[in-house]
Order: structure tokens, then C-alpha cells, then sequence
């Protein structure tokens, strides 16, 4: 319990865990808290730990344990992303190159984080003791799994942007580099790590490879083919390009048995295909890599075996990124090495003795066009070696491979020879006190690996150091009491040669210790490099001028500037050939302004999530036209200035209703299927006439405002009619009657002295009024919508009015 109470756990978990591993038994005590845990990301406890590291387990000491319960592992450290510093301190304290002895791993019954050997995790850290150990901010949260995901969620908790692709590498075999970069996204831009990282590449000897992107010429750039801008090492192959070559032009004496094949390439998204070829006389495919939703490497011997069975790798390459990958064949056994991290491997059943056959020939893409179309993607490196082991020395393994460097042409074997008992030296020389230390080493201890030869010639040392396998206690109590933590041992390379190997340059000059003495000014084991007053970075050479000679994509007085082509915008900052760095907001190659929303209509993102739209357009992504004039009647604008409209409405803004059939009689459709009928006409259509007023004297309406009269009458209303008398004195027959002027009177005027006077005479007139009332309703697919729409309806109303009449006084 000494270890788990010294990490920042939550207290509750501290406070449970100390009460079950008194109280409960061991097999359920951590089980117990378990009820309603939630784990913290691997972005969270990036944040609280000391140290986080991606490792690849090497070894893993289970059957010896702490009073705890807890055990140690020994790790290879493949990246540290946090607190350098402090995993400084304890190399310096004893630990050889990458590898560390990290403790407090244990059973996750007991609340600790269990590992495995030959497997990589992300170890969340911390130093006890000055000694590396894993430290619990959550149940089980000392170690993840390591994949991308995870390793996303730290480094942007460093607050670092991703890493860029790695670069192109710098030699094609015999060891080269690749570099890769990201951005601090802090504002004050101090993020932990560094922002530069470098690895070795293609590591395996030029002996016996052929690169057959050199073989095919395709640095003249034939039709189809063009050079990369932004990696200038790379070729954009189209369906143009015919890329073949007979198979003695690889291989004389006919194709490896056991090979490599290694491949840098950037395949189309979501494309299928076959990236390289072998066929014979008869359009067969003897060998072929193909990819799409997986990734096989097609095998046929001389028995056809094992033909269309060959085993298929459940990977695929086709998203648009840059992959390194490999495949190595020996025996029985193939594996694929992805992107110098995942290792797979399987079994090809083949002959015994197999061959794929002879006057073949290899071609990028299929030869024959019954295997599909050309290749068409991006290729850097197709390189085929005789030796199978050139696969995995790629690039640098992240699994924790360990790859070795070749030697150089003249140094030969320079691995350590073997020393016998009598050479080996340590810093006791009594006999009891060696045997007090074999004793020592049944308990749990471990020596580390010996180091590298101090000499590259003739006799040097090799030494290595005692270290507990708990990682608990220091090494003098391991061993009880013993201060012999160290050996050393005789080791031998080759014979010192009597004078340099080779002539010094630029007036150097061989000294007794058979190395070139330079001139001030030069340096170099030959004195071959002329030393600028600056160094010269990124790959540059000091020319013999004492100038700095860049390579292709850099310039500058020290080749510190990146070249690229076409410019950063934006706020861009080129960082390496090609590569641009981009403040937020804004993407590469050339830092255009990124959207989240994708700008419809003819849009352009113009600024971080901001669209300029086309005219006619609106809206954060351009989606909404735009009309004018506004849609009437609930009609939707669809388009610029155009409207969609709801059934009942027409017009180019939705304003004219529909009435179905048609208003007649010169009606106007008013609302839909509501007809505002002229005077004198009604009904749902207009359909039905009336007269203003009734038709007299029997007079019948027959259209309107028209009266078709009885016999004896005439007049608009059939009013008037013939007099039984005739009129007197100037009067005139009004509706049967005789009409008399001023000063007269009677049935037919014959009177004289009757005056008359005007009068008013009151009467109502009832008729029908189209009213529009507005109502609240629900609308659209949700019931809480509220909509106001209109209606008509009929309202009868009256009016009075008043006519002028005559009487006698």
C-alpha cells in the first residue's frame, strides 16, 4: 500500500481501496468500487500525471513482487511526451540507453494496471525513490493501449497540433532520415516536447537491392508521370504512364526466393488496385501487391501455390495518407511491417523449393488489362531486396524492434568478439567476495545489456550495471550489502591499421593515433568538410567555399529557411519543404481557411467556418436563398426570388389564390376556393345573379339589375305602367298614376291648388359583407408550433337610407 498512497488518486477511490484490502478478500476487494466508476479520458490524466511515455514492453517480472503485490517491467521508451526532465534524472541514475525499469504494475483486482510483454502502451508516470514508476490517477490508469486515438488525445493535451507526415527519407538504403514537425497551439507557445522529430530510415544495406523506380527511369519523367511539388521526392503516376521492364533487368538470375519488398505510397481514397506486378508469357500475375479494403500480397510458385489462398492483411491503405510499408517473405512465413508501428504476420503455404518462374516481367500497375485499370496514385520508394530481414529496418520500428545498423563497407564485422572467462574483469578480485556476488544474483536482480566497444579498433572495454527486478529497493540492498553494481570486460573489433585508412584532405595530416589531424577551418574523419561560421541546418553541407550548400527545398545563409511552393497564406509559416504551418482554423498544403460546415450554392470559405456567398444567398454555410420581395401566404423561398407555394396560392411571391373551378361572371378570387362576386351576382363561384331592387308589377328578375316586364308596363323595374285616364294640365303617368306638377292634383291633374313639398322618407337595406378574421392554430410536424393564418366569412349587416317623396299641402 506504500506505493498506491502516493499518487494523486480520488479520494474516494484511496479511502475504499485502503478499506478493502484490510476488510475484503483479495479477489474482490477492488472490484467493490467498481459500482458507478467512470474512467477519465486519456486526455484528463495526460493532464495530472508527471510523465507520460509511450514504451514497448520488453520484459515483465510478475513472479517477483512487492509486499503490495506490484511488479516491474523492463521497457523500451519509444517517446517520451511529457516530463523529460524527469525521466533524466533516472537515466542518469543508472538507466542504459531507452530502456527503463518501471514499477507498481499488479493485478487489476487490486486496483493496479496490468501489462504484458511484447506489447506497447502509453504509460502515465511518475519518480519514487528516484526510480521510474506508474502513477494511478484513475482505477487502472497507469497504462493505455497505444494507438493513434490515444496518442491524439496527449498530444493535444501538450497542446501540440498533430505531426506532420514524415518526411521524405533521405537515402534509399545504407541509412537515412526522415523528420517529421508539428505547431505549439498554446498562446504563449510553450508546449512540452519538442517540436522537431527525427528517426532513422531504410537502415538495410544496398547489397542486393534493386530500386526499381530507378529501374523504370521514372526520374526523366515519361508521359504520365510528374513530380510531386511539395515532396519533390515523390511522382504522381497517372492511368497514362506505362511503367514496365523485363524481370532480368531486377534480377539476372531470376526473382529471390526469400525477399523483401518496400514501398513508400499514397494511394487514391477508397481505390483498389495492384500496385506492382510480375507476370509470365501466358497474362498470368506470378506476383502482385494489391490493395483496397485489404492489403495482399498475391504469390504464385511453380505449383501454383498458394495462388488465390495467399493470405490477405486485414489493413487498408486507400485514405489519402502517405504509408510506409514492407513485406518479408521467408519460408513459410510472411509479414507486413505498416508505417514502422504494426507488425503483422501469417503463413504462405508454398512449395519447398519454390520459384515464380522465369522471363517474367514486372511493371507498375497490371501488365495485362484483365486485372483492372493502371495504377494511378502517388509513389516515392519500390524497392526489392534478396534479403528478407530488409523490411523491417524500413524505418525505425515502434514496436520496440530492435533494429541495427549496418556496418560500412570498409569497417567490416564490427560486432564485439567472443571474450573468454579469463578476460572478464570486475572491480573485486578475492574469490569470496565473487562468489558472494553469484550469490547475489539468485535474488531479484539483473544485469543490463553490455554497452558498445570504447574503441573502434583493436582492444576497448564494455561494461553494464546491476538493477532490481522490483525497481522497490536500491541496488546495494538487493544485493545485500554488496557495493559491486558494475562489470567490465575486454572487448575487440579489428586490428588498428599502422597508418590512416585513407589520405587526409585539405592539408590534414596523420597522427600516431592513426586518425587525420585538420586544419582550422576543416573537420571530418578525413578532414573532407570544409566548417562554415554557422552551422548549416537541415541537411545543408559546408561547401569548400565555407559556404552553406543547401538541399532542394531550403535556402538561406545557414539553409534555416524552408522553401514553399505555392506560399503559405493566411498566416502561414513554411516549416519544411512543402509543409506549411498553419495558425487555427486553416489547413494545409497552403493554409486554406477550413469550414466545418461545407459552403453550399457556390460558396467559398474564406475565413475560418465563414462563407462568402454567391448573390441570391444567405446563411453561415450559404443554404438559404434569398427573395426579395418575401414569399406571401406561408410560401417558402426555395430559390433566388422564387418561391414555393402551399396548395391554394400561386404567383411569383405566392400572392394570388387559387379557386377551383374559376369565379365567373368577372368574380375575383380572393382566398382559396373564396370567390368576391360583382353587384347583382353570388354564390361559391359567382355562379347566381340578383336585381339591386325587386321587379314591379309582376315584373320577373332575369339577370342583373333586369326585369323582364308584364304586358302594359315598362321601365327598369317594370315600374311603370299604363294610366286608366289620361293625364291633365302636363302630367305625366308614373306607375299607373298621373304625376301632376306644381299647382294641380287629382287621378288625372284635373285639379288646381294643390302644393307639394319634399320630404325625407327612412328605409333599411339588409345585405351580406366577405369578412377576413386572422386565428391562432398548430402548424408543422411539431405540436407546439403555433401559426396565425386567415379565414372569410359572410356577416349580414344592415343600413339605412333614405329617399325624397312629395305630398299635398
Amino acid at each position: 500500500m506504500k506505493f498506491v498512497t502516493q499518487y494523486r488518486v480520488f479520494s474516494y477511490v484511496v479511502n475504499y481501496l485502503i478499506w478493502s484490502m484490510i476488510v475484503l478478500p483479495c479477489a474482490d476487494s477492488c472490484i467493490l468500487l467498481l459500482n458507478g466508476w467512470t474512467p477519465l479520458s486519456v486526455y484528463e490524466r495526460t493532464g495530472l500525471a508527471d510523465a507520460v511515455a509511450s514504451g514497448f514492453v520488453m520484459r515483465t517480472f510478475k513472479d517477483v513482487r512487492t509486499d503490495a503485490h506490484t511488479y516491474s517491467a523492463e521497457v523500451k521508451i519509444l517517446q517520451i511526451y511529457k516530463g523529460v526532465e524527469k525521466i533524466r534524472e533516472v537515466a542518469a541514475n543508472g538507466s542504459l540507453g531507452n530502456i527503463y525499469n518501471i514499477s507498481n504494475f499488479g493485478d487489476k483486482k487490486m486496483c493496479y494496471a496490468d501489462i504484458d510483454e511484447n506489447e506497447s502502451y502509453i504509460f502515465f508516470l511518475t519518480v519514487y525513490r528516484g526510480r521510474l514508476s506508474a502513477q494511478y490517477d484513475d482505477i487502472f490508469g497507469a497504462a493505455v493501449d497505444f494507438t493513434e486515438e490515444n496518442e491524439d488525445e496527449v498530444i493535444q493535451q501538450l497542446g501540440w497540433d498533430f505531426w506532420s507526415s514524415w518526411s521524405s527519407c533521405t537515402a534509399s538504403c545504407d541509412v537515412g532520415v526522415q523528420v517529421r514537425r508539428r505547431a505549439c497551439q498554446k498562446k504563449e507557445g510553450t508546449c512540452d516536447g519538442n517540436e522537431v522529430d527525427q528517426r532513422q530510415c531504410n537502415t538495410f544495406s544496398c547489397k542486393g537491392t534493386r530500386n526499381v523506380m530507378e529501374i523504370f527511369n521514372i526520374q526523366s519523367l515519361p508521359v504520365g508521370i510528374t513530380r510531386d511539388v511539395i515532396r519533390p521526392s515523390s511522382f504522381n503516376i497517372t492511368q497514362r504512364a506505362n511503367l514496365y521492364s523485363p524481370l532480368s533487368s531486377l534480377f539476372r538470375t531470376g526473382f529471390p526466393i526469400d525477399f523483401s519488398i518496400i514501398v513508400t505510397a499514397r494511394l487514391p481514397v477508397d481505390s483498389e488496385g495492384y500496385l506492382f506486378t510480375l507476370s509470365d508469357i501466358m497474362g498470368k500475375q506470378r506476383l502482385s501487391i494489391k490493395y483496397g479494403d485489404v492489403t495482399k500480397l498475391e504469390y504464385y510458385d511453380q505449383n501454383d501455390l498458394p495462388g488465390f489462398k495467399s493470405p490477405s492483411f486485414d489493413v487498408s491503405l486507400t485514405n489519402g495518407e502517405w504509408h510506409q510499408f514492407a513485406f518479408s517473405v521467408k519460408g513459410h512465413s510472411i509479414k507486413m511491417y505498416i508505417d514502422c508501428i504494426h507488425v503483422l504476420s501469417k503463413t504462405l503455404s508454398r512449395s519447398e523449393h519454390p520459384s515464380v518462374g522465369v522471363n517474367l516481367m514486372a511493371s507498375i500497375g497490371p501488365y495485362f488489362a484483365r486485372y483492372g485499370r493502371p495504377f494511378e496514385g502517388q509513389l516515392e520508394q519500390l524497392t526489392i531486396s534478396s534479403d528478407p530481414t530488409a523490411a523491417a529496418h524500413q524505418c525505425f520500428l515502434q514496436t520496440g524492434e530492435v533494429i541495427q545498423e549496418p556496418a560500412s563497407k570498409d569497417d567490416g564485422d564490427v560486432r564485439p568478439k567472443p571474450t573468454p572467462p579469463s578476460v572478464l574483469k570486475t572491480t573485486t578480485t578475492d574469490k569470496d567476495e565473487l562468489k558472494e556476488l553469484a550469490t547475489a544474483q539468485t535474488m531479484p536482480t539483473e544485469w543490463s545489456s553490455w554497452s558498445s566497444c570504447s574503441t573502434t579498433c583493436g582492444s576497448g572495454m564494455q561494461t553494464r550495471s546491476l538493477y532490481c527486478l522490483n525497481n522497490e529497493i536500491s541496488v546495494v540492498e538487493c544485493v545485500s550489502g554488496q557495493p559491486e553494481t558494475s562489470q567490465s570486460r575486454v572487448c575487440y573489433i579489428r586490428e588498428c591499421q599502422e597508418l590512416c585508412q585513407e589520405s587526409c584532405l585539405n592539408g590534414g595530416s596523420c597522427g600516431q593515433d592513426r586518425q587525420c589531424h585538420c586544419p582550422s577551418g576543416y573537420y571530418g574523419h578525413r578532414c573532407q568538410s570544409a566548417r562554415c561560421p554557422r552551422p548549416c541546418q537541415n541537411g545543408g553541407n559546408c561547401s569548400t567555399s565555407g559556404r552553406c550548400s543547401c538541399p532542394q527545398g531550403y535556402f538561406g545563409r545557414t539553409c534555416e529557411k524552408a522553401v514553399c511552393s505555392p506560399k503559405c497564406r493566411n498566416g502561414g509559416s513554411c516549416v519544411s519543404p512543402g509543409v506549411c504551418s498553419c495558425p487555427f482554423g486553416y489547413v494545409q498544403p497552403v493554409c486554406k481557411p477550413f469550414c466545418t460546415k461545407v459552403c453550399h450554392n457556390g460558396g467559398r470559405c474564406v475565413r475560418h467556418n465563414t462563407c462568402k456567398c454567391r448573390k441570391g444567398y444567405t446563411g453561415k454555410d450559404c443554404s438559404k436563398p434569398i427573395c426579395r420581395k418575401g414569399c406571401y401566404n406561408g410560401g417558402k423561398c426555395v430559390a433566388p426570388n422564387k418561391c414555393s407555394c402551399p396548395r391554394g396560392y400561386k404567383g411569383r411571391r405566392c400572392q394570388k389564390a387559387v379557386c377551383t373551378p374559376p369565379c365567373q361572371n368577372s368574380g375575383v378570387c380572393i382566398y382559396p376556393y373564396v370567390c368576391r362576386c360583382r353587384p347583382g351576382y353570388y354564390g361559391s363561384y359567382c355562379q347566381e345573379f340578383t336585381c339591386r331592387r325587386s321587379c314591379k308589377n309582376g315584373g320577373k328578375c332575369i339577370g342583373h339589375n333586369k326585369c323582364e316586364c308584364l304586358p302594359g308596363y315598362s321601365g327598369k323595374w317594370c315600374q311603370r305602367g299604363k294610366c286608366a285616364q289620361p293625364c291633365q294640365n302636363g302630367g305625366k303617368c308614373r306607375r299607373n298614376k298621373c304625376r301632376c306638377p306644381k299647382g294641380y292634383g287629382g287621378l288625372t291633374c284635373e285639379r288646381i291648388g294643390c302644393k307639394y313639398e319634399k320630404y325625407v322618407v327612412p328605409y333599411q337595406k339588409t345585405y351580406r359583407r366577405l369578412q377576413r378574421e386572422e386565428y391562432a392554430t398548430q402548424c408543422g410536424p411539431w405540436r407546439w408550433k403555433t401559426c396565425v393564418q386567415t379565414r372569410l366569412r359572410y356577416v349580414t349587416q344592415s343600413k339605412t337610407l333614405y329617399r325624397t317623396s312629395y305630398r299635398c299641402i
